[in-house]
């Protein structure tokens, strides 16, 4: 098992110059790149026919946001449909470090149950304050969930999991890949492999004694995040070591937008309208990023 046999596939939108030297990071360790864009606007064209010009490379560019679980299923047809055998997906303002790819596939060699693993995870960094990311776990249960940035998967366990849900359009799209592999009792496990991932606008404070980080998510991003969380709870309410944490997760933000955050009331609202929409079974894309 090498490189060669993964296929790494990143989604873009409005990408910084930086998504140039990520490509480049990770096409040195795979068999293949290939970028899925969701709509970016010209000003981008620039990036998207240097990173085609490299011979590892293939981009595809959708006309719309059509929203993450798209653009991830795209790539990852791309990714079968060329052959591959793993697929590792990465944000544009992700960056891999030396020796990632084969560190992941260490991590899956040695692990005791290979054949049921469903993802391999890295360990994050904050590329821009260095602090490491924590994942959510619970004990013997080990880990629950991770990001979709720096996930590296088994093109037989995808086969089995399905596809990203697309009616998410974003945010909590690879929150429900990991519940559903685990809801087959599949595994999702850790590797040393660091990848630099930005928390974007995330600040850190000091409040009451406490130190903690507030993610600054935009009013776009908080009605996504309210409403598709309440549609997994609701759908995997069964799954009480995600569950119980993932409620105590959404009262923390929810102080953390009160004590830190700009926008407060703004946020409040989105956070009403994507509780109201998740209530009401609205999916997909419902309002602008």
């Amino acid at each position: 098992m090498t490189g060669q046999s993964v296929c790494a596939v990143i989604v873009t939108y409005n990408p910084s110059p930086t998504i140039l030297e990520n490509v480049e990071a990770i096409e040195a360790q795979v068999g293949h790149v290939v970028v899925i864009d969701n709509g970016s606007s010209g000003e981008a064209n620039c990036f998207f026919l240097a990173i085609a010009a490299r011979p590892s490379c293939s981009v595809i560019r959708n006309n719309l946001n059509l929203g993450i679980a798209v653009a991830l299923n795209l790539g990852v047809k791309h990714a079968i449909g060329a052959g591959f055998d793993w697929v590792v997906t990465l944000d544009q303002d992700s960056r891999v470090s030396d020796g990632f790819i084969a560190k992941m596939l260490g991590a899956y060699q040695q692990a005791p149950r290979p054949e049921r693993i469903a993802i391999i995870a890295p360990s994050y960094v904050d590329r821009g304050s260095g602090v490491p990311g924590r994942l959510m776990r619970a004990g013997s249960r080990g880990i629950l969930t991770t990001m979709t940035s720096g996930s590296m998967m088994p093109v037989t366990a995808m086969n089995e999991v399905g596809p990203f849900d697309e009616s998410l359009f974003m945010d909590y799209v690879d929150i429900e890949f990991c519940l559903r592999a685990r809801r087959k009792g599949m595994l999702i496990i850790q590797s040393p492999a660091v990848l630099f991932h930005s928390l974007g606008r995330t600040t850190y404070h000091r409040r009451f004694g406490l130190a903690f980080g507030a993610t600054n998510h935009s009013t776009a991003r908080r009605y996504y995040i309210t409403r598709n969380r309440l549609r997994l709870l609701m759908r995997y309410a069964a799954d009480w070591p995600w569950t119980w944490r993932e409620c105590r997760a959404m009262l923390f933000e929810t102080i953390k937008i009160m004590l830190a955050e700009d926008n407060k009331w703004g946020k409040f609202y989105a956070m009403a309208a994507g509780t109201a929409d998740a209530l009401a079974g609205k999916v997909g894309k419902q309002i602008e990023l």
